[in-house]
């Protein structure tokens, strides 16, 4: 058995050396046959190594190359060679390259006729990048929201966010704080550059807080002097000039507290000569205070407040209670689809030659500027023209506190002296004529100048590359910044976008022309904002200002015009675009105004109407005395309603979403359901523009919603048309003292004249974009004028602290100094806990004796059964019983329960905190004594309305015993009137107001107690007029609209409201007629539409692309064509002919702005 196996192993041993053998004789002539071969070279179609297709390095191949054949006729083909054979008889072979070297899909040969030179690049191939992106998903909070980052984040700000940073309430820190946020210390060094704690203190308090000496100023002042690190002898010898100039004079390298100062600098315009070979003149404008705008960034992402910088944009979402879809939410700019897609792009951005190798981490600082001109004075005519700079990686929330330091003045742009006419007159021959023309031309030339200053060499190579910085947590970061809204009202988006005011296109973000304005919301209009999207067209402006500088055209000369007119474009370059370059677009930039364009754009069109149709009716004067009658009364803590003027028809103080019932009764049928409808769809309009957290369902309701309106208000001017509707008196007024104004010695008519509801407005059309928007850059909010309005208040405080000479200068020193010393915490004046219900005081000032109080109006139905429903009410709630409710307890039951010296305490005011839709904390002050003494509270049962109303006629708080208790319970409660829904059909399908009524005070159930926290939030009340005015008011209308998560509670779909029942069904409705003016036919419509316009779009586009090229576009003219045009200047015709396109008419929009009014800066 042994040598048997010893033999099987002996020959297993054989069978493996011959597979060796065999296999490594196939492996050599396998090399021998590729060693043949190895000279064979395959042409690269790409000289850069790192393009190689293959991942592994391949031998250097070689085929000999042909010897070129002689041009010589054409020879008869030779016959095939015969195949190689075998040895053993049969063909040969062929021998072909591995497939890894084989062109299996071969490219056509070229044309044999075509020599390639050598010099001429081989063309590559097409680069195919692989994009990974590390993306991430949180999980869902209480609320059902969660975050979806394409890019894994390394900060988080909200990580760390406590419950009074969600609060829109005042600061609730506790105890004493120093106005620095620090605690007093005898050891504390002083802050740089002063020379002991005592002074820096005192600068503190002299260059912040308010301009006048108030009580607050006082304390401030005796807070300073008793903090222990104050001594009084180091103000001996003080001198407040000199340590100003001490802190205007320290350098931002110092500290990174310390911001860059202003410095002062001029500009140089362009005045074309009116002459050809004539250059242009240079006017200097000086008076240009700027910060460098790089600088600003550096400092910004180093402050500590840049600790709550949102660097990782992300998509956030909620999903609703019994779904798992997930629908699209947005709040910020840094959850916005337009910060998402700049961040990936940064990501694969080029790096500088210098860096090429850097790994940091690319951010985008977000950058948000606002300009606005303001007056500085009630008085005079000193003026400001600022530039703020806010960033969008910082929550809005902080963005809109005045003290959060978050606003950083970027220049104050210079306006025209008073000079410049008289160098003007000298430089331009034709000054006579073109005198408006070239005025308004130097004026847009100002405010792009101004730009290309601030848009330095350094910022663009920042732009394009980006900068290193050290942010406040210790992390370099190599940081792009990127243009991403500018809000400015009509007037400055006129002078950004480089059109001019009321031409064929005015509106900055389309083509549209004027004359389509009342179209807003139609599908024709939406289709042709969507196909002809404004593009600044630089080569053609260029190329006609070339004309003007170089062969003296008029400015609107009429071939100027020819280019230029057609699309409302003017010959001044935009500096955003020559800086940044062609792919940047201006337009896109300039973001919906919710302030100018709705609020005091088309809702106080519409009130003034309104107020010209009541003048139109009979006793017309009554009605509008009627109307001044009527008072709404105030609501929230922060003055959300003020009250109004007593004479509301003059419309001074108004706010768009109170007036639905001011109007109420005053009209006859059908007009007065047709304007209660109007005002209601307005007002819903209005509140869905102006939420601070959308989704894409109140966003595409918005976005139907605006075609809605649009169709009721173009039924309304045809309605209002038959109406003999006038000038009010305060218009004419208004218009006496402009003619008056313009012409002296004319004769003033005293009659009014006739006025129509013009909807062929830039304000009414830009309705329409408001929904998109909000889809590219987040909530109107985050980006309203109203911010940069609340801006100019420090600057015109700052003013009255100058001496008046060169304002602006000493406004820079002042604001520089104001940021270096501003307080980082400012302590709340009330303490307000936002994690509590609510907050009523425990104070025991008033004490109420029940006996002798009950017995004193015994007959008043408010105090019958006084006692005993407070004891079920204490029962109810006391009550160990699951089961136990008011109205079913005994008085044995009642016996139980002890109110402690028979005595309650009474006090004025309630605090309620909620959440809001936007899923934060915020409060309502409830007083029992005025007229915020509503609340609303949830419905106990669910074939009711979601909400019950109260009247609160009291709140206290006592010490109570409930069974045989050792210790007395604190219990608050609230004594109150309920109310009861008059009409439950009332809502929005009908576009109605809910009406409520009190309960009779016969009725049992009329007055009754209840538990604080069952109240959900105050509620705004507004008496129904139309019923006659009487010192009781019993009933009244709920204002949906008072504010924004008021709304919401009753609109349905805020993500912060999980415990309010909300209502569905808001479907919109048809049921008013349109008038399209004979188009029934939308496409015919749009025929008679292209007719007027696409003719001229299309031309500028062709002449575009031409000048783009080198060519001369549609114009092309010899020198003697161009005297011809020059001289035709010189005509009196002139004047006439193109002095008209931009008239000052007035367009019906009621406190709006025009470019000639504005150039006076």
């Amino acid at each position: 058995m042994a040598a048997k196996g010893a033999d099987m192993a002996r020959q297993r041993a054989e069978r493996r050396k011959r597979r060796m053998e065999s296999k490594n004789a196939g492996t050599s002539n396998k090399k021998a046959r590729f060693e043949d071969h190895a000279s064979v070279d395959i042409p690269s179609t790409s000289s850069d190594p790192m393009e190689l297709v293959h991942p592994h390095p391949q031998p250097s191949l070689s085929l000999p190359t042909p010897e070129p054949t002689p041009a010589l006729a054409p020879a008869p083909s030779p016959s095939p060679p015969p195949p190689a054979l075998r040895p053993s008889g049969r063909p040969a072979r062929e021998v072909r390259l591995p497939v890894r070297f084989r062109q299996d899909n071969p490219l056509p040969e070229a044309p044999p006729a075509v020599v390639r030179s050598d010099a001429e690049e081989i063309p590559r191939l097409p680069q195919v990048r692989l994009i990974v992106r590390d993306t991430m998903r949180t999980l869902r909070n209480a609320f059902g929201l969660f975050r979806e980052y394409l890019h894994r984040p390394t900060h988080d700000p909200d990580s760390s966010v406590a419950t009074e940073d969600l609060a829109n309430v005042p600061d609730t820190s506790s105890g004493p704080t120093s106005m620095d946020g620090t605690t007093g210390s005898v050891d504390r060094e002083p802050p740089w550059p002063f020379s002991s704690m005592s002074i820096y203190r005192y600068m503190t308090w002299l260059n912040t807080g308010g301009t006048s000496k108030t009580y607050a100023e006082a304390d401030r002042l005796a807070d300073i002097i008793s903090s222990p690190d104050f001594e009084p002898g180091d103000l001996k010898g003080f001198n407040a000039k000199r340590e100003s100039q001490r802190l205007d004079q320290a350098k931002a390298d110092q500290s990174k507290n310390f911001i860059d100062g202003f410095t002062k600098a001029s500009i140089n315009i362009d005045i074309p000569s009116g002459q050809k070979d004539v250059p242009p003149s240079k006017f200097p404008v000086h008076g240009l205070y700027y910060r460098d705008l790089l600088g600003a960034i550096k400092s910004a992402f180093s402050h500590p407040l840049s600790l709550k910088f949102h660097l990782s944009p992300f998509k956030l979402f909620h999903v609703a209670e019994g779904s798992e879809e997930p629908t699209r939410a947005y709040s910020e700019l840094y959850n916005s689809d337009a910060f998402i897609q700049e961040h990936d792009r940064v990501q694969r951005a080029q790096l500088p030659a210098d860096s090429p190798d850097c790994k940091l981490e690319r951010v985008v600082a977000a950058l948000m500027f606002w300009s606005d001109a303001t007056q500085l004075a009630n008085f005079g005519d000193a003026k400001l023209w600022p530039i703020y700079l806010f960033f969008g990686n910082l929550s809005k929330y902080i963005r809109g506190q005045p003290t959060s330091g978050a606003c950083h003045h970027i220049a104050y742009i210079p306006s025209l002296p008073d000079l410049f006419a008289d160098f003007a007159r000298d430089a331009h021959s034709k000054w006579r004529t073109q005198q408006k023309d070239i005025l308004a031309h130097c004026r847009r030339e100002v405010m792009h100048a101004v730009w290309a200053f601030l848009l330095t060499d350094e910022f663009v190579h920042a732009y394009r590359y980006g900068i290193v910085i050290e942010c406040a947590d210790g992390i370099k970061r190599r940081v792009y910044p990127r243009i991403f809204t500018y809000s400015a009202d009509y007037p400055e988006k006129v002078l950004l976008a480089n059109i001019r005011d009321k031409g064929l296109c005015p509106c900055p973000r389309c083509l549209t022309p004027k004359s389509a304005f009342w179209r807003m919301g139609m599908k024709l209009d939406l289709r042709f904002r969507l196909k002809n999207v404004r593009r600044y067209l630089l080569h053609t402006v260029l190329q006609v200002r070339k004309y003007i500088h170089e062969y003296g055209w008029p400015i609107k000369g009429k071939h100027i015009e020819q280019l230029l007119k057609p699309i409302s474009a003017v010959p001044t370059v935009n500096a955003f675009v020559s800086r940044l370059g062609e792919d940047f677009d201006p337009c896109k930039m300039l973001v919906v105004d919710l302030m100018h364009e709705f609020k005091l754009g088309v809702w106080k069109n519409l009130f003034t109407h309104l107020i010209r149709m009541l003048y139109a009716m009979p006793n017309g004067a009554g009605l509008v005395q009627e109307l001044n009658m009527r008072q709404v009364s105030p609501f929230g803590s922060s003055k959300t309603i003020r009250r109004f003027a007593n004479d509301v028809s003059e419309m001074k103080k108004l706010a768009a979403r109170d007036f639905e019932d001011l109007l109420q009764g005053l009209l006859p049928e059908p007009y007065n359901r047709q304007v209660m409808k109007l005002l209601y769809r307005a007002a819903e309009w209005h509140a869905l523009a102006k939420l601070r957290m959308h989704t894409d369902s109140t966003v595409s309701e918005l976005k139907t919603l605006s075609t809605e309106l649009g169709n009721l208000l173009r039924s309304f001017r045809d309605t209002t048309s038959h109406f003999n509707c006038v000038e009010l008196p305060r218009e004419a007024r208004a218009r006496a003292r402009r003619q008056k104004a313009q012409n002296p010695d004319s004769d003033l008519s005293s009659s009014r004249q006739k006025k129509t509801l013009n909807l062929d407005i830039y304000k009414f059309h830009a309705m329409a974009d408001y929904a998109g928007t909000i889809l590219e850059f987040g909530p109107t909010d985050g980006y309203s004028t109203q911010l940069g309005e609340m801006c100019h208040q420090p600057v015109k405080r700052f003013y009255t602290l100058t001496n008046k000479r060169d304002a602006a200068g000493q406004i820079a020193k002042r604001y520089r100094r104001n940021a270096i010393l501003r307080p980082e915490c400012v302590e709340g004046t009330d303490v307000i806990v936002p994690e509590l219900h609510h907050q009523i005081s425990n104070r025991r000032d008033t004490v109420i004796h029940l006996r002798p109080w009950l017995q004193e109006n015994a007959s008043e139905p408010t105090k019958k059964n006084f006692v005993p429903k407070l004891k079920d009410h204490l029962l109810a709630r006391l009550s160990r019983s699951l089961t136990a409710s008011e109205g079913n307890f005994t008085d044995s039951d009642r016996n139980k329960v002890v109110i402690l010296g028979n005595k309650i305490y009474s006090v004025k005011t309630m605090r309620i905190n909620y959440t809001t839709y936007d899923v934060r904390r915020d409060s309502d002050l409830v007083n029992c004594n005025n007229d915020q003494c509503f609340v609303m509270v949830r419905s106990e049962t669910s074939d009711t309305h979601p909400l019950w109303y109260a009247h609160i006629l009291g709140i206290f708080h006592a010490q109570v015993y409930v069974e045989k208790s050792q210790v007395p319970q604190f219990v608050e409660f609230l004594w109150v009137h309920w109310m009861e829904v008059a009409h439950r059909g009332n809502g929005r399908n009908p576009a109605q107001l809910p009406k409520l009524e009190y309960l009779p005070a016969e009725n049992e159930s009329a007055f009754g107690f209840l538990d604080p926290n069952a109240v959900v939030r105050a509620s705004h009340l507004i008496p129904q007029f139309a019923v006659g005015r009487t010192a009781e008011v019993s009933s009244y209308y709920v204002n949906l609209f008072v504010d924004r998560d008021m709304f919401m509670r009753y609109h349905g779909g805020g993500l912060g409201h999980v415990d309010i029942v909300q209502p569905t069904g808001r479907e919109l409705d048809d049921e008013i007629p349109v008038n399209e003016e004979g188009f029934e036919d939308i496409e015919e419509s749009e025929d008679v539409l292209d007719n007027g316009i696409t003719e001229g779009i299309h031309t500028a586009t062709e002449t575009e692309a031409a000048f783009r090229d080198g060519h001369e576009g549609t114009i092309s003219l010899d020198d003697d064509q161009a005297e011809e045009i020059i001289a035709d200047s010189d005509d009196e015709e002139y004047e006439n002919d193109f002095d008209n396109d931009d008239s000052d008419e007035d367009d019906g929009d009621v406190g709006g702005e025009n470019d000639s009014d504005y150039g006076d800066l």
